[in-house]
């Protein structure tokens, strides 16, 4: 079974589970839940529609995004585009 169906099939939950018992294993079936969870994990920080408009509204994938933390002015974390736009990718194939 593909990852991504896999994914649609227990949820994100169901596959952080399955990562706990499984992810030692250094398969391509695993790297790829992994990869998938770490890309939920960045879009569900402004969530789908806002990543959606950061990656439209950027002038290239190689160009970097960054958020504060709050109101303090800190720079909270920082991303590329390209990583972005594709971790974007990767939750819509899990839908």
């Amino acid at each position: 079974m593909e990852a991504n169906k896999y994914f649609q099939k227990i949820g994100i939950t169901g596959v952080k589970e399955y990562l706990v018992l499984n992810g030692w294993k250094n398969t391509p079936f695993i790297i790829q839940l992994k990869r998938l969870v770490e890309s939920h994990k960045l879009v569900e920080v402004h969530g789908l529609a806002q990543s959606k408009e950061i990656v439209k509204n950027a002038p290239s994938d190689d160009h970097f995004y960054s958020w504060t933390l709050g109101n303090s002015g800190v720079r909270d974390k920082t991303v590329n585009i390209g990583e972005l736009r594709k971790a974007i990718e990767d939750m819509e194939s899990c839908s």
